[in-house]
């Protein structure tokens, strides 16, 4: 490994954690209301889809029958969650600490990964959360399917740092990035099986479906967590070398504009 490489990661390694606490305590802890709305308002929002489409609409899943709507869509709405927050708090990253990386010299990479870790752990407090309540009020959840979902999520925030890399990067660049990303990811809420199965759709549908990566954590997650369908496999391997290869690829990008960073902020 050449030795600006080792370098840099000793230097992330070093910083990684006072920067994450940093992220905690300027978006969360700056008030007992901040930390709140963290865990309320995403219960705010289950508790309105299950409003609006099991109570007005009627909406009736087939896989949901036995567990129920909000288990059913809370599973795999907190994934997104993790997902959509990380890559919007990412995206600014850059932009929104100008003075310091034009002043100090460090690794830029590390607000980023501050950005993702500090929103991933905030959102797996509030999944951890819910998913006590879902069983306290009488969701089965498989022991088995909690402990195997560790790794799953694990993935998901590889590859949640590899977009957020990649977006940072680009945003720096292109001001206009974040309205775009703010629409595509609102499009991308309702392209994702959260508030229904993929077996809903028709065939070609759930084929293209299955293009979208965050295809997977949902169903996977559900898998686990309402089914107990711990064995691997090979949707397993293909998520892994996705968000392997996003973050890698976000990596090696973010390296590359990094220098040319200065100019443009």
């Amino acid at each position: 490994m050449p030795s600006a490489i080792r370098s840099t990661l000793a230097q992330l390694t070093q910083l990684a954690p006072h920067f994450v606490q940093r992220e905690i305590r300027s978006r969360y802890l700056g008030s007992i209301s901040g930390l709140a709305w963290a865990f309320l308002h995403p219960m705010a929002q289950l508790a309105l889809y299950a409003t609006v489409f099991v109570y007005i609409f009627g909406a009736r899943i087939p896989e949901a029958e036995s567990v129920g709507f909000v288990a059913y869509v809370g599973v795999a709405f907190w994934a997104w969650l993790m997902f959509a927050d990380g890559v919007g708090r990412a995206l600014p990253a850059i932009t929104e600490n100008t003075a310091l990386i034009t002043k100090v010299a460090l690794p830029a990479e590390v607000l980023v990964i501050a950005a993702v870790t500090g929103t991933f752990l905030l959102h797996l407090a509030g999944y951890t959360l819910v998913l006590s309540l879902l069983a306290i009020t009488g969701t089965e959840l498989h022991l088995a399917g909690v402990f195997a979902a560790i790794p799953v999520l694990f993935m998901l925030a590889l590859f949640t740092l590899g977009m957020g890399l990649i977006l940072a990067a680009c945003q720096v660049f292109i001001r206009d990035l974040a309205q775009v990303i703010t629409q595509i990811l609102t499009f991308g809420f309702f392209l994702t099986p959260i508030l229904y199965s993929r077996t809903m759709l028709p065939a070609f549908a759930q084929k293209l479906m299955g293009i979208n990566p965050l295809t997977y954590y949902t169903e996977r997650l559900r898998e686990l967590l309402l089914q107990g369908q711990v064995l691997p496999s090979l949707s397993d391997l293909y998520a892994l070398l996705i968000a392997v290869s996003t973050l890698a690829f976000g990596a090696w990008l973010f390296r590359r504009l990094a220098p040319h960073f200065e100019d443009f902020l």
